[in-house]
């Protein structure tokens, strides 16, 4: 074939394909496939399994993750409900391996009854970082700004940030903490290639493929432990760590104060503690070795988690804000890993908010 023939033929394949892309862009983009807005989650998405697909101790029989309309894994409709109460926080919040109806939100909304309707945005990784742009844009929602209580189990993500990367944790640029803290932003907040359907697109497919191949933590991923892990017994300085965790608390604060919405704090409890038995001494390492991140002994851990905590309650009572300061049982009864509650553990934290806000009077059932 003469080369000027070929390269005619490249030439009319490109811009075939060029103008094919185009008229599928424009067709794609006329159809709405995604929300042009703020959600933690995709809206009306859901997946069922016939059994929880890690086999994990603890948690057992049909499993399902679903959100609703707002993007919030709810168990009832926000339209029918009198009082709304918003959960905002990381993975021990929206319980990605607990099924729809044993979330402790899900326990909690059942334990308010029919007039309550409790919203799960939480956000699995999610630190205060992201709490602050979630509290803005979640609650900006026409359909929200009637809610009375946010309620925000906060802290595990900031102090495993911290320890990650001191810089990306306090110097991440706003637009990255966005597309960490939302599924969905506005096609204003991206640059042009990402505002495409068939970027979008692409993306899910990608995200598809590795939730298919890769392997499912908490359990599985314990083949990859390799005992030549020393684990760190000392930790750096967590001055600057604890001071940005201060701020961002503070940022929600005024948000909160700036609607008019109550706001709940709740402490994060973990397993991390001394003398951690074999068993979860080898999670460590493995979560450690599979997520490319300093390991770190179960006492330094439960070191920095107290920190955190003790910085957390300290802002709430400068600013005079409610914290719950979940003190729970540090073994398999609540936890099937080292930080995130069983199917019981679950039930646990649900009657404890459930308790911290009947005493305190944040809520009434008697209606």
């Amino acid at each position: 074939m003469p080369r000027k023939t070929f390269f005619k033929k490249i030439k009319y394949y490109a811009i075939s394909t060029l103008i094919i892309l185009v008229i599928t862009e424009v067709v794609l983009s006329l159809l709405n496939i995604y929300p042009n807005d703020y959600y933690t989650n995709t809206p009306n998405a859901s997946n069922k399994y016939p059994e929880n697909p890690s086999k994990i101790d603890g948690i057992s029989g049909f499993y399902e993750i679903a959100y609703d309309a707002l993007g919030s894994r709810s168990v009832s409709e926000y339209s029918k409900a009198t009082h709304k109460i918003l959960a905002i926080g990381g993975s021990t919040t929206i319980c990605s391996v607990l099924t729809q109806e044993k979330t402790w939100t899900a326990l909690l909304d059942k334990k308010l009854g029919d007039s309550y309707w409790v919203g799960n945005f939480a956000r699995s990784g999610n630190s205060s970082n992201h709490h602050i742009f979630q509290f803005q844009h979640i609650l900006d929602k026409p359909e929200l700004k009637d809610t009375e209580i946010v309620l925000m189990l906060v802290g595990v993500n900031d102090c495993r940030g911290y320890l990650i990367s001191q810089d990306k944790y306090m110097h991440m640029s706003d637009l990255d903490v966005k597309k960490s803290a939302f599924s969905h932003m506005p096609n204003s907040e991206l640059p042009f290639f990402k505002k495409l359907t068939l970027f979008k697109l692409a993306k899910q497919a990608r995200q598809r493929i590795l939730f298919y191949t890769q392997p499912r933590r908490p359990l599985d991923y314990l083949e990859t432990y390799e005992s030549e892990i020393e684990p760190i017994t000392e930790l750096p300085d967590l001055t600057d760590g604890l001071n940005h965790y201060e701020h961002n608390l503070e940022k929600i604060i005024k948000e909160a104060q700036k609607r008019n919405i109550s706001i709940i704090f709740i402490t994060q409890p973990t397993l991390w503690q001394k003398d951690l038995s074999d068993k979860y001494k080898t999670l460590l390492a493995s979560r450690a070795h599979y997520n490319k991140t300093p390991l770190y002994t179960g006492e330094a851990l439960d070191k920095i988690m107290t920190t955190f905590n003790k910085r957390l309650m300290t802002v709430c009572n400068t600013y005079n804000i409610p914290v719950i300061d979940l003190q729970l049982p540090k073994n398999q009864t609540i936890f099937y890993d080292d930080m995130h509650f069983n199917e019981s553990g679950a039930e646990v934290v649900a009657e404890k908010v459930y308790s911290f806000l009947k005493r305190n009077n944040h809520v009434s059932t008697d209606e």
